[in-house]
């Protein structure tokens, strides 16, 4: 029992030190898109467009992985790779499609926290908050740093923690809004039984047009670009100490190819298998250990990808969270309701109005706080993802 305990802690202990690609990858996921599409879908069909959130998250922690998988192997973001491999012309339209993708979900995104503000303060003009937005998100990223000191460890560096800093952040502004639907879901009359049926595959998704382009609206909404081209960028930052440690070849100040190590690798006597227990001796320049350089790549690599997944899908359970509560919230209240509170949400200023009107001014405060959570989070994540 004591093993399992030290091996269960010391496992947590290792996945703390991933966590973080993974939720600033998540809040593209509830960004105010999201909420749009979601409270419509729910408030015109109920539970049933359940199953469309569940295989649209199902095809992003996918096509996510694939991202870790790029990013972890061949050390190449995702427009790195593209640059590296397509020719020009190829890039150029890669280019404009992704900068154009990204302009237009940032533009959502800025007008969600403008909406969230105004709903908070309603003297606020929206013109007002866009430039608060705007203004907040570029002070946060000035301070964001991700290039690695040059005489020290990555992970232990200056910007690396400035870094970790920016992830928590984002991660509490998650966190925040998931913690604001919890309550949500408390003030809602939600029958469990509808609810997993929802995750079922019905007819009606398929036949009535209506609700197919609403389906169709929320896998635009979840499955969005940048987060391939941010998510294969980030998770390098979890690579750097050990490709830090790899010797390289370079050519030396007479022009020959000579092999450069930070440090000598070798297995004390009985513990080959054993990656931890090894000694430093003096740098050398004309050779290297290549079988015990392979396993020690081999096993870093897998570790990254074991954790990445693992980081990946965590923040993206939250996220679908975080998306079904927002489809519940609009069935249970405006779809499953009395005849006299049925709605269809138009958009995310009636949505606020009818909670007010129909659950109270807490619930209606606390949608718009979530929302503005979702709305800075995300408008940070798209705007980084731009870069």
């Amino acid at each position: 029992m004591k093993n399992i305990f030290k091996s269960v802690s010391s496992y947590i202990r290792v996945l703390l030190k991933f966590l973080g690609p993974g939720f600033m990858v998540a809040v593209g996921y509830l960004d105010p898109g999201n909420w749009a599409t979601d409270m419509q879908g729910g408030s015109q069909y109920g539970y049933r467009l359940l199953f469309i959130i569940l295989i649209s998250n199902l095809v992003a922690i996918f096509l996510q992985n694939l991202t870790i998988r790029l990013s972890t192997i061949s050390g190449l973001d995702l427009a790195a790779a593209s640059r590296r491999f397509f020719p020009t012309w190829v890039n150029l339209i890669l280019y404009v499609l992704a900068e154009a993708a990204i302009i237009a979900t940032d533009i959502a995104e800025v007008i969600g926290s403008a909406i969230a503000l105004n709903l908070l303060f309603p003297n606020l003009p929206l013109q007002v908050g866009v430039t608060i937005t705007a203004t907040d998100v570029l002070i946060v990223l000035l301070f964001y740093n991700d290039e690695p000191d040059s005489d020290g460890d990555q992970m232990q560096s200056t910007s690396a923690r400035i870094v970790n800093y920016f992830e928590i952040f984002v991660m509490l502004l998650v966190v925040v809004v998931g913690v604001c639907f919890v309550v949500e879901l408390a003030y809602s009359d939600i029958v469990a039984k509808d609810v997993f049926r929802g995750f079922l595959p019905s007819k009606e998704i398929f036949t009535d047009p209506s609700c197919l382009y609403s389906a169709i609206g929320i896998i635009g909404a979840t499955v969005m670009p940048h987060n391939l081209y941010l998510h294969s960028f980030i998770t390098q930052g979890r690579c750097q100490e050990w490709r830090g440690r790899r010797p390289r070849v370079v050519k030396d100040e007479a022009g020959v190819w000579v092999v450069k190590s930070p440090e000598k690798y070798v297995c004390k006597e009985g513990d080959e298998d054993n990656l931890d227990a090894r000694r430093h001796i003096e740098p050398i320049e004309d050779r290297v250990d290549i079988e015990y350089l392979s396993r020690y790549i081999n096993i870093n690599m897998r570790k990254n990808l074991h954790y990445g997944l693992v980081d990946l899908i965590f923040a993206l359970c939250f996220a679908f969270f975080v998306n079904c509560a927002i489809l519940m919230v609009a069935s249970a209240n405006f779809y499953y309701a009395p005849e006299a509170q049925r709605h269809t949400v138009e958009d995310l200023f009636s949505a606020h109005e009818l909670l007010y009107r129909y659950i109270g001014p807490p619930a209606a405060v606390i949608f718009a706080l979530a929302l503005l959570c979702a709305g800075q989070s995300s408008t940070l994540t798209a705007t980084l993802a731009g870069q």
